[in-house]
């Protein structure tokens, strides 16, 4: 009876530790895995349609060189195997490589320059904008071309890295691991620029107007107006009417190539226009359509830009 007894504590006082035993080893699994958050976390990035990368400019009209997109703006999200609620904040650096230059045969340095922070909302989601002048500041002296009349140069390339840190202090540092999506790549365009000339609003003068297009087309000698012009992309444009209020005028499409200056429109009346006469800010065009040879019906409009600049020199248009 003692040896049943005694063997009955034995059997009690294991099975204790052997319980004690299984906690201890699911704590130490439960430790591992919040150890462990790096694997499984990183930042997923949507950049904002048209702020994708940094965009410069060659104005052919001007012949300036600016930004034509400044600022990078990207929505990010953190994804992850526990919840964003543990995160406190991130922070970002970036690094350039420069065509020719700067980090362009050297191993690539991820070490890279701190360009923000960003405290983590509840959700995990926010924005984070990148402003031109601000990137290349940072690498300003580290260049090896030359930045002092252009600041952009083609083959540009910045990487943009991130730390994210928990609230208990750990963190994960994206510049460590080689896995694709822990960096946001952004290769700076440089591109030629050709800007909507004839866009805007016009004024228009009636400087010639023949027998047959004051009695049919309801204009005169001095009189005036104005029109807009809507550009539609790729040097098209689109105008509400070819022949300035002309009466038997109607809407159409006007045609500029930048580089050659030729100009023509393109309506439901076979519209067409002679230009001449460009001084400054003004022009003169001289209109014929269908009916212009059956009914003397032609005149000459004096075209005006209200913002300021002049027309490009090598505007022309098809003589008649």
């Amino acid at each position: 009876m003692k040896r049943e007894i005694i063997f009955k504590c034995f059997l009690f006082f294991s099975a204790i530790f052997l319980l004690n035993s299984c906690d201890e080893s699911d704590d130490s699994i439960s430790e591992e895995v919040v150890v462990k958050w790096q694997e499984k976390t990183r930042i997923a990035f949507t950049p904002v349609e048209d702020k994708e990368t940094f965009i410069w400019y060659y104005d052919l009209l001007t012949k300036e060189e600016y930004w034509g997109n400044d600022e990078v703006e990207i929505n990010m999200s953190i994804k992850s195997n526990v919840s964003t609620d543990n995160f406190s904040k991130v922070d970002f650096y970036l690094t350039v490589e420069e065509k020719d230059g700067y980090n362009y045969t050297a191993p690539f340095n991820t070490t890279g320059k701190m360009i923000g922070s960003v405290n983590v909302p509840e959700s995990g989601e926010f924005t984070f904008n990148i402003n031109a002048d601000d990137a290349y500041g940072l690498y300003l002296n580290d260049f090896k071309n030359s930045r002092s009349s252009v600041l952009a140069r083609e083959g540009d390339i910045f990487l943009l890295y991130y730390v994210i840190t928990a609230k208990d202090g750990t963190t994960f540092d994206s510049r460590q691991s080689i896995k694709v999506g822990n960096r946001f790549g952004m290769k700076v365009k440089v591109e030629d620029y050709a800007p909507p000339v004839w866009e805007g609003t016009f004024d228009f003068e009636w400087i010639v107007v023949s027998g047959g297009a004051e009695q049919w087309g309801g204009v005169y000698v001095g009189k005036t107006g104005s029109v807009n012009i809507t550009h539609l992309g790729n040097q098209v444009y689109s105008m509400s009417n070819l022949l300035w209020d002309y009466y038997y005028g109607g809407p159409g499409k006007l045609y500029f190539n930048f580089l050659s200056g030729e100009t023509y429109v393109e309506g439901n009346y076979s519209e067409h226009w002679t230009i001449s006469n460009i001084n400054g800010p003004s022009m003169d065009i001289e209109f014929w359509y269908t009916y212009s040879d059956a009914y003397d019906e032609t005149g000459t409009v004096r075209f005006t830009r209200t913002d300021g600049a002049d027309w490009p020199s090598n505007i022309y248009s098809r003589p008649r």
